[in-house]
């Protein structure tokens, strides 16, 4: 008699709940902003309902199915079509990173992180044992290169180097060898600098962040709102809805600097909280990665678990101003419709791979 499958309720419970409380967050934001609209948070709520669509539907489709080549490079096409019709078709900052259809928008590179996420579990499965031989880590390097350069010609630093993260973690897991991370690092780093010399912008945000008192006005500003956010919430927040920072004084208060919001009106308790959530979903991604009865779903595994967890954790780092300032949303919290869809749907592959930890 076939074993019947469980998923991780401890699991499923935490990205609800981390869900719901974005809308929440988002309501308050959007509705008690000095111009108040339900327009952001009907868009958010449509993207929540999709979103968990997608993340039943993927914890309930056997991750086996996707150990297939077609499978795999159909996925990483996909991601490199779109992303050069976001590139060919957009114009200016933000443009770029979109396609637009009407009133809906779409950003490829989310859907990027998901295919490099199913190609390297199966790169790995494959390959896991010989990494060190040309073919194999250079074919995985080939596929990263060209799915980041992508982004990056997107104009979107950080997605692509949070797409190297999540790159590095799986090879570490596989165990490559760190002196491979050593020299694979000194190569990148010159790329980054001139990367972020190549846009005025990105080179202020680096100066800001190291003395964000030097331009309060201008580029100090978003940041020395947030901290002020952050600190005038005290233990337990102004409370829900009476934040002052976002009416116009915190830029993207909606989006990337929401956490600021809920220091605001939450409090520390509230922060601890979100932080403990993340916590709880780092905690079960491992232990489903561990308990995973092969390598592909080990790999799909570690993948979804360090995108999410490392999204948070660098969105979390710029609002406290221990990072430089870099638009990246907070998983399941942040306005921001694609970024929500793709959020579950990898919440969605670490529930489905739980269903089969032994």
């Amino acid at each position: 008699m076939p074993r019947q499958l469980h998923y991780d309720r401890t699991l499923c419970l935490t990205v609800i709940g981390l869900t719901f409380f974005g809308l929440m967050m988002v309501f308050s934001v959007t509705t008690a902003d000095a111009d108040p609209s339900l327009r952001f948070i009907l868009k958010q709520s449509l993207a929540a309902a999709i979103g968990l669509f997608l993340m039943r539907r993927l914890m309930f489709t056997d991750y086996h199915d996707w150990r297939n080549q077609k499978v795999v490079f159909m996925a990483v096409g996909a991601a490199i079509i779109l992303l050069i019709l976001a590139f060919a078709i957009g114009t200016g900052a933000n443009t770029s990173r979109f396609l637009r259809f009407g009133w809906v928008s779409f950003q490829p590179s989310e859907a990027a992180k998901l295919a490099l996420i199913l190609f390297l579990a199966y790169h790995l499965e494959i390959y896991g044992d010989r990494l060190t031989e040309v073919r194999s880590l250079g074919g995985g390097l080939l596929v990263l290169g060209a799915l980041c350069l992508l982004v990056f010609g997107g104009r979107d630093l950080g997605t692509a180097i949070s797409m190297c993260v999540i790159a590095v973690v799986a090879l570490f897991a596989a165990g490559l060898d760190m002196r491979f991370f050593l020299l694979g690092g000194a190569a990148a780093a010159p790329l980054v600098g001139v990367a972020i010399f190549l846009e005025p912008y990105r080179f202020q945000r680096l100066l800001v962040f190291l003395d964000p008192e030097s331009d309060p006005q201008g580029a100090g500003f978003q940041i020395i709102q947030s901290k002020i956010a952050v600190g005038s919430g005290g233990w337990l927040g102004e409370g829900l809805m009476l934040g002052r920072q976002k009416l116009r004084f915190l830029p993207e208060a909606h989006t990337d600097f929401i956490f600021a919001v809920i220091g605001e009106e939450i409090g520390l308790l509230g922060c601890l909280l979100v932080v403990a959530a993340f916590c709880v979903l780092l905690w079960r991604g491992v232990r489903t990665a561990v308990r995973a009865p092969d390598a592909f779903g080990r790999y799909l595994a570690i993948g979804a678990t360090a995108m999410i967890v490392c999204q948070a954790m660098i969105n979390i780092g710029v609002v406290l101003a221990m990072l430089p300032t870099k638009g990246m949303p907070l998983p399941f919290i942040s306005y921001g419709g694609t970024a929500m869809m793709t959020s579950l749907a990898a919440a969605g592959i670490l529930l489905n791979v739980s269903q089969y930890s032994e």
